[in-house]
């Protein structure tokens, strides 16, 4: 396989080369693969910019699971987006009184959307599979720890069990940088 791969390499360069050589040979094909260049890296960035957006996609067997995908680089942004989610939520499930007596605390997890190697597994296993904790090849969500992106937890109060609280994580790169709190009906 390495062999191959060698051999596929080398061939490849030799391939370039020989282009580069015959190109370089004369001004109008100079002028030409530069406008093929120019134009292929524009209309990447057009696509980039305007036609690839952010989504979050829900897991379909974890409905507390969100994945990130394509998110922007500006972490302030996907963090507002992930904040007006889970209020979203909130309002909608957390508030109402048969939602907070099913259970104690609640969680909600949002992960960057990534593919693993060969374009297999990664967080993107998730939407439609369960994790795998046996078998040859385990896939679990805790082996990828670097695309935790936000989360969040609602809990009863410790003095009152009718009164909650519920908090925001957000992480990079492993490590959590900020904490909101968004729903605190405890008294103080």
């Amino acid at each position: 396989m390495i062999i191959f791969l060698l051999v596929l390499t080398i061939t490849g360069l030799l391939l370039l080369f020989k282009l580069l050589k015959w190109v370089f040979q004369r001004k109008a094909r100079v002028i030409w693969m530069l406008f093929l260049l120019v134009g292929i890296v524009l209309s990447v960035t057009i696509h980039r910019l305007f036609f690839v957006k952010m989504e979050l996609i829900q897991s379909k067997v974890y409905p507390d699971l969100y994945l990130i995908k394509n998110p922007v680089k500006d972490k302030n942004a996907v963090n507002k987006v992930i904040r007006e989610k889970v209020i979203q939520l909130s309002i909608n499930q957390f508030k109402s009184t048969e939602a907070s007596k099913e259970s104690e605390t609640y969680t909600l997890r949002f992960y960057e959307y990534s593919k693993g190697d060969w374009g297999e597994n990664g967080t993107a296993y998730f939407i439609e599979h369960k994790e795998k904790p046996g078998g040859m090849l385990p896939e679990l969500l805790e082996y990828y720890p670097e695309y935790l992106m936000a989360k969040f937890s609602i809990q009863p109060c410790k003095e009152d069990s009718s009164s909650y609280f519920g908090k925001l994580d957000y992480y990079n790169e492993t490590k959590r940088i900020k904490i909101d709190t968004l729903l605190n009906s405890c008294k103080r």
